[in-house]
């Protein structure tokens, strides 16, 4: 083959001939082959070729033996991370990090690790706990290399730590549980259980004895119950949080009835002689009235509301004169009666009244007028018994109960007391919730009241009435009340005792959830911003919230067995929402004011989670709906057909809160 053939060759053909004429050329003739060489371009191709073998090799080499390598040391890492994982949980269960912990954190190294499928060789693993109750374990392994054995790199020398620690060092938890109607019955008994279950996973789980574990709950349906939270020390709700008085939708009492008040001034006497003398009959007729005119006696002249004059008659003598005539006197006593213009009830006016709440959010007895006597327009009542005022005008229930005996009088009254619901503060009607509006001071978790706005409002369901969509009722009777539910009293987060034993449940804990009572219709939202705002490290509670200054894991579970139900008669804690107006504009239907309380829900869920604190959320018996789901942390939404479930459930979202988390 000649030089020009082996030009018009193929490119494989080319190098592989190229490379044995070059041999052959440089064997006969070395000095003849190099000029040759310098001045032919026909071989530079191939020896280019032959050199970029080499450094290609190494190159390709090295990164197939390197991703061997880093897939050698991920395998040998999770193996070790199982290890020390079930070394550490097997430590939780006995206290001790002794030879039978060691063996179960070998085993999961051993499971998670298998050597053949990188051929690894000296595989070696150890553990050992520290006093701060940490699992150290360390891994190593040689595993071989397949390319870079050529270039004097036998193996890969890999060694790696790994350690694990409890995650529950201290942790708070913020039940907000949904107690409507809907759960009573075997329901409520499940939940009651269900939290029961929760502690007892959470005791089991901690050895370590300065572990702070605290709970706070949140009961919702309608509004929330603060009543607990004046007396709690560390979370003390102060007084001055709550308005002095507020709009709410009741009634006043019309008086506007005129009618008149008698008052009879002390009797003057006088005798009366008849001018002639008179026979013994017509005597005793004249000291009767009765002559010489028809008369009565008493006589009375006058009407109210003038004066009334009443005069009695009375025989005093018959002297004098003949056996059949003689001189007749008669005794005339007169009585004036003078009237006094009052007004007497009229109606009842349904409307939206403010009232002073100054008395009632302290949580003391306060009188409210609720009953009337009434009385017939311009006549005169007895004052001891009718329902009467000084001043003809409108008296909402308080001052009603205020002014009875000065200025009002025979009111009927009933003692109200504060069973600690609220009405919350200030709010925006608007269906955008991204970003919350300002105004919207409800929603704000961490604004401490300093105005009106801002403040909440003692619930006052004695005084609160429906009247449909109308602005204002006239009526005489008395229409029924609102319907309205109180759930049982929320709570702060409180430290909960650990013990030794498993299945122990401190006393405080068992009697407060033993008392929860369903009732009411569903508001997530109002129970959303309440565990919000009880778990803020930066609101109002701040000084329970952030109690000894400990790191600590935050979480709130959110049980409902039910979706969104607002109830628009209802008194809720906006008001009454078909009248209010709080929520969605005048004359919104149930539809539309579902929707608002849903975006309202989705809005604080995204609040809470902003602030760092974990939302797990558990739809029991109950679609896991949309908004569910993303109220949760990182899809941490679960449902639970029964009570069975929803123990289990229970239990397993405190074996997550306790679980153990690798360290670095």
């Amino acid at each position: 083959m000649t030089v020009a053939q082996y030009k018009t060759s193929s490119r494989v053909g080319r190098t592989k001939i190229g490379k044995v004429r070059v041999e052959a050329a440089h064997a006969k003739s070395p000095m003849k082959f190099l000029r040759r060489l310098a001045t032919s371009e026909s071989g530079n191709v191939g020896l280019i070729a032959a050199a970029s073998v080499v450094p290609l090799l190494a190159l390709i080499g090295g990164g197939l033996d390197m991703s061997r390598n880093y897939m050698a040391r991920t395998q040998l890492q999770a193996a070790c991370d199982a290890g020390a994982l079930a070394g550490r949980r097997a430590m939780g269960t006995t206290g001790t990090y002794g030879s039978a912990e060691k063996a179960k954190a070998d085993a999961f190294f051993d499971a998670n690790f298998d050597s053949q499928s990188v051929n690894a060789s000296n595989v070696w693993f150890e553990t050992e706990a520290n006093d701060q109750g940490q699992v150290n374990g360390t891994a190593s392994a040689i595993v071989p290399t397949v390319v870079m054995q050529m270039f004097g790199n036998e193996n890969f020398d890999i060694e790696i730590t790994c350690m694990a620690e409890l995650q529950l060092a201290n942790a708070d938890v913020m039940f907000v549980l949904d107690t409507t109607g809907s759960m009573a019955g075997s329901r409520i008994t499940g939940l009651r259980e269900a939290v029961k279950d929760f502690h007892k996973t959470i005791n089991q789980a901690v050895t370590d004895p300065n572990t702070r574990i605290r709970y706070g709950f949140v009961p919702y349906s309608m509004t929330v119950n603060a009543k607990d939270l004046f007396s709690d020390p560390d979370a003390p709700m102060q007084r001055s949080w709550f308005v002095d008085s507020a709009p709410y939708q009741s009634r006043q009492a019309q008086f506007n009835t005129p009618v008149y008040i008698a008052t009879t001034g002390a009797p003057s006497t006088v005798n009366e002689t008849y001018s002639t003398t008179l026979s013994s009959s017509n005597c005793n007729a004249y000291a009767n009235n009765n002559y010489p005119s028809s008369g009565s006696n008493p006589s009375s002249s006058g009407n109210a509301p003038g004066n009334v004059t009443q005069r009695t008659y009375a025989l005093v003598s018959w002297t004098g004169g003949t056996a059949t005539r003689k001189n007749c006197t008669r005794s005339v006593t007169t009585r004036v009666t003078t009237h006094q213009t009052k007004f007497a009830f009229t109606n009842w006016r349904y409307k939206e009244v403010e009232l002073d709440t100054s008395n009632f959010k302290n949580g003391t007895g306060v009188n409210v007028g609720t009953s009337v006597v009434t009385a017939t327009a311009n006549s005169v009542i007895n004052p001891a018994v009718t329902t009467y005022a000084d001043q003809a005008g409108y008296y909402d229930m308080v001052t009603m109960a205020k002014r009875n005996g000065s200025g009002l009088y025979n009111v009927g009254l009933t003692s109200t007391t504060w069973n600690g619901c609220i009405e919350e503060r200030d709010t925006d009607d608007t269906a955008n919730w991204n970003p919350i509006p300002s105004s919207a001071y409800d929603l704000n978790l961490d604004y401490v009241p300093d105005s009106n706005e801002t403040r909440w409002r003692p619930m006052w369901n004695q005084l609160t009435y429906n009247r449909s969509f109308r602005q204002l009722v006239d009526s005489t009777t008395n229409e029924p009340l609102a319907y309205s539910a109180c759930p049982s009293p929320m709570k702060p987060f409180t430290e909960v005792e650990l013990s030794s034993d498993p299945n122990d449940v401190p006393a405080w804990l068992n009697t407060y959830v033993n008392a929860l009572v369903p009732t009411g219709n569903t508001y997530h939202d109002i129970g959303m911003i309440w565990g919000g705002r009880l778990s803020s490290s930066n609101g109002p509670f701040q000084a329970n919230v952030n109690k000894d200054d400990k790191p600590v894991s935050r979480h709130l579970l959110f049980m409902s067995d039910g979706q969104m139900e607002p109830y628009i008669w209802g008194y809720n804690a906006y008001s009454i929402e078909s009248l209010a107006n709080r929520v969605a504009p005048f004359n919104s239907d149930t539809t539309a004011v579902k929707n608002r309380h849903n975006s309202r829900f989705a809005a604080t869920c995204e609040a809470v989670k902003a602030k760092g604190i974990t939302v797990w959320v558990i739809a029991f018996g109950t679609t896991l709906s949309n908004e569910m789901k993303a109220c949760s942390s990182d899809g941490r939404a679960y449902y639970a057909s029964d009570t069975a479930a929803l123990r289990n459930q229970f239990k397993f979202i405190a074996s997550q809160v306790a679980n153990l988390r690798l360290g670095s």
